[in-house]
Parts: C-alpha cells; structure tokens; sequence
C-alpha cells in the first residue's frame, strides 16, 4: 500500500511523489519530493477519508439527514462503481 512514482526528471532536478496507504486508519500519507543543486524540498500531505456510510452517520448525529448523493459534480448517479461522491444533508 505505497508508492514511489518520478514525476518529472531533467538534468538539474527530479520531483518524486511518495505515497503511503493505511486502509485500516483510513489514513494517506504522500509527499511531493523536490531534489536539486538548492537542496531537498518536502512538501507533506496527510489526509484522512471517511466512507459515505460514515458520513451519513456523523450526519445524523449532528441532527442531518441525507437529501441527496451523487456520483460526482455533475450529479451523476452514485453507485458501486463511483470514484466520488458529492453528499448533500439538512435538517
């Protein structure tokens, strides 16, 4: 659950991105890596995902409830097949 991938190199610089993936944290960790004559820029990026179905659930707690979901920005159907999803609440 990681990777290293070059995203562009030449002569005098080469920018990596690092990523790694913990599924049991829900948790990404992934860094834009500059190496050059300047020196090493990190750029860290760390994220944390929640499913829908959690979501829906820390809606309803705060007194939300769903009125529509979608399978990205131009309301596309959600399903199983989705890549994103765009969840819409109210009271």
């Amino acid at each position: 659950d990681q990777y290293v991938n070059a995203e562009n190199i030449k002569v005098d610089q080469v920018r990596l991105d690092l990523l790694r993936h913990d599924p049991a944290t829900q948790m990404l960790e992934e860094s834009h890596v500059s190496l050059s004559q300047a020196g090493v820029r990190l750029n860290p990026v760390v994220q944390r995902y929640a499913w829908p179905s959690e979501l829906d659930l820390m809606a309803r707690i705060a007194g939300l409830r769903l009125r529509e979901r979608w399978g990205g920005w131009n309301r596309e159907p959600f399903n199983s097949s989705s890549t994103a999803h765009v969840s819409v609440y109210g009271r």
